[in-house]
């Protein structure tokens, strides 16, 4: 008989696919994020990764596992919440000013969140995540200089990044095309 396979954190951990976590990366992508103004509320793919990690929390604390190795699969888990929503934001297609703001609260509130369940410092963990959205506000000449400052990006991630300005922006196709090619 044979066990059907996890389809939560523990799973995450052990694969590395680009696609690990589609549900996720695609609730955050398909979000609404040409939002007109920005109300106090957070979008539902906040809640549901909280509601997972607490989950992924407590079946390490009912493991049988050492603290300090829970607690260090607890930061790859962080890593893993980082690099899910980076990969989101990454496919996100349309997007407003406030939708911007929006996608900062989603992380003060996610960040906020899961400080209760690690004990380190949620907010380094997630800074990359920050960096990515603050992208969003370059000017487009400073895009291929901030891809190579950051190659902790992939560059499907940047490229999703720079299509997703370019259509916030209304660059000319030349230039996103022009920039696209110089990042790859």
């Amino acid at each position: 008989m044979h066990k059907k396979p996890s389809t939560g954190w523990f799973s995450m951990l052990a694969y590395t696919s680009d696609d690990q976590f589609p549900m996720y990366v695609d609730r955050i992508a398909n979000a609404k994020w040409e939002v007109k103004e920005l109300g106090l509320e957070h979008n539902g793919y906040v809640d549901l990764l909280l509601g997972e990690f607490k989950h992924y929390k407590t079946r390490l604390a009912h493991g049988g596992i050492h603290k300090e190795v829970q607690d260090r699969l607890l930061e790859y888990g962080l890593e893993i919440v980082a690099e899910t929503l980076i990969e989101g934001l990454s496919r996100v297609k349309r997007c407003s000013n406030e939708g911007r703001a929006l996608m900062s609260l989603d992380l003060q509130v996610l960040i906020n969140g899961l400080q209760h369940f690690v004990p380190v410092n949620v907010k380094p963990k997630l800074q990359m995540v920050e960096t990515f959205i603050k992208a969003y506000y370059l000017p487009e000449t400073e895009y291929v200089h901030w891809a190579r400052a950051h190659p902790e990006y992939r560059k499907n991630q940047i490229v999703g990044l720079v299509n997703l300005v370019a259509t916030m922006k209304g660059w000319k196709r030349k230039t996103r095309l022009e920039v696209i090619e110089k990042i790859e």
